[in-house]
């Protein structure tokens, strides 16, 4: 017994070994990605781009996995706030690059994606400190993970069809940080193996009540010979009851019969099930100067904004163990060991933390990671913009305004119900600025041309316009999109032929 638990615990060094060497072979690209203010799509766009991106699946046989350790690299999708400017950002494996952007350009043609670096790298700090705090969580979810959450289709309103987007909240909190505060909301990806079907649809059998089939061993059916003699001679003396018994097998199951909440959790397992789906990890991180650090903002709001992804009876997230808190006994020096391991963990995107990855669908994905509306509706009553008061004492005044001949000031044009104006500059250049690897942004730019002409080419997306530098014809989109299937709601369709995939 000993020599085997010495074998086994060889072999799992062994595996952990070669693990470490085939990552440390991995290189990692970080793409920002901007969005134009008028492009309005819902997360079906992304969904898309998410199964797209699904294309990196690469099945390995046990000798690639135990042997030479390689597993499935995967993606990091994560929205950063620094003093209080966002950022939507992907980072991919380097080999992996092109299928991401081509993903995104088929969606967005006209969106920009500038190659960064790690905005995590400037980040040098150990606690405790005194001039930092951080808070960070990883988010588990609350049931099994073939159990869904509330994704962004039970976000439409049924009277106006309008989409209230999910984002919104959250973003409004990242939006909401000043000078010396940064956000992380990091949702690591890796595409799932073929199979990942297989527990939820075990689980909609147990819900409405059909037995497993075991499969049985040679001892199985050696003991199975006495007991089905002892069945053939309690058929031949008790006949009717063994009909009655027959007709009971016989019967079919009627999803009818269900109750209203395990005919919910069968048909939203079952749609679950159905969709491309991804191993993940959802993380975030509330990072500050202690001056303006605000817990109840950065940590209660984010929380608060995460919660309405949940659905009671089926799926939610919450806070795992693996979080900077600590109780009772030395408080201070375990949780500033958390927070060095939670920074740690962030900066590394290491997804096999608490209780691991779980498995989430690409409509799920959407939901959690989508380019939001930019606009929203204006409210229907107007507010007051500023108080009204008296001019301060001693206030210099112009000859006309003392002589009373004060010049008549046109005023603003109020907001007409259901006109959209812009709550956040989602598109801003504060991060490219930042950390972009070529400031010119020329590099970029010349790889969006080289992209779009090989989507042109595969029939993906159809050129409107030759100079996308004329100056005179910025506000015309540059490309439109040749659906090849047509979306339910309007928005393009996946592309079955990116060639990159």
């Amino acid at each position: 017994m000993v020599l085997v638990v010495l074998i086994y615990g060889g072999m799992i060094n062994y595996v952990y070994w070669m693990q470490c060497k085939f990552a440390a072979k991995q290189t990692y690209v970080f793409l920002a990605i901007d969005i134009p203010k008028n492009i309005l799509q819902t997360p079906r766009a992304v969904e898309n781009i998410f199964t797209a991106m699904a294309g990196a699946q690469q099945p390995l046989d046990w000798h690639e996995k135990y042997l030479f350790g390689e597993f499935q690299l995967g993606y990091s999708l994560e929205i950063v706030s620094i003093d209080g400017f966002i950022q939507f950002i992907i980072r991919t494996p380097s080999q992996f690059r092109n299928l991401v952007e081509a993903s995104v350009y088929s969606q967005y043609p006209e969106a920009e994606i500038t190659e960064v670096h790690d905005y995590t790298a400037e980040i040098n700090v150990s606690f405790p400190s005194d001039e930092y705090n951080l808070w960070g969580a990883d988010l588990v979810l609350v049931k099994p993970d073939y159990y869904p959450i509330k994704t962004y289709k039970e976000f439409q309103e049924e009277l106006d069809n309008e989409f209230k987007d999910p984002m919104a909240a959250l973003l409004e909190v990242m939006s909401t940080i000043g000078p010396g505060e940064q956000i992380w909301f990091q949702l690591m990806i890796a595409p799932a193996d073929i199979g990942w079907e297989s527990t939820g649809v075990k689980a909609v059998n147990k819900i409405i009540g059909i037995e497993e089939k075991y499969k049985k061993n040679v001892l199985d059916y050696i003991s199975d010979v006495p007991l089905k003699a002892l069945e053939i001679v309690g058929d031949s003396l008790f006949s009717s009851e063994g009909k009655v018994a027959e007709q009971k097998k016989d019967e079919k199951f009627n999803m009818m019969f269900l109750d209203p909440i395990k005919k919910r959790e069968v048909e939203t397992i079952l749609q679950k099930v159905d969709k491309n789906c991804f191993m993940c990890k959802l993380r975030y991180v509330y990072f500050g100067k202690r001056e303006v650090f605000k817990k109840g903002l950065g940590v209660s709001g984010v929380m608060g904004a995460i919660k309405q992804f949940g659905v009671t009876g089926l799926n939610a997230f919450k806070p795992g163990k693996n979080k900077t808190q600590a109780k009772l006994f030395l408080k201070k020096p375990r949780m500033s060991v958390k927070q060095n391991l939670m920074l740690k963990n962030f900066k590394k995107r290491n997804p096999d933390t608490c209780k691991g990855k779980y498995l989430l669908s690409v409509e799920e994905l959407a939901t959690l990671f989508h380019f939001p509306y930019i606009e929203v509706k204006a409210p229907m009553v107007k507010k007051i913009e500023s108080k009204k008061g008296h001019a301060p004492i001693g206030l210099p005044v112009e000859e006309k305004a003392a002589a009373g001949e004060v010049e008549e000031i046109e005023a603003p044009t109020p907001l007409e119900f259901g006109e959209k104006v812009p709550v956040v500059d989602f598109d801003n250049d504060y991060f490219e600025e930042r950390f972009a690897v070529d400031k010119s942004g020329q590099s970029d730019k010349i790889r969006k041309q080289q992209l779009v002409k090989k989507l042109e080419e595969a029939g993906i997306l159809k050129a409107t316009k030759t100079d996308n530098n004329n100056d005179d014809q910025d506000d015309a989109p540059p490309f439109n999109v040749e659906n090849k299937i047509d979306s339910e709601d309007g928005d393009q369709a996946t592309p079955s032929n990116l060639p990159f995939a």
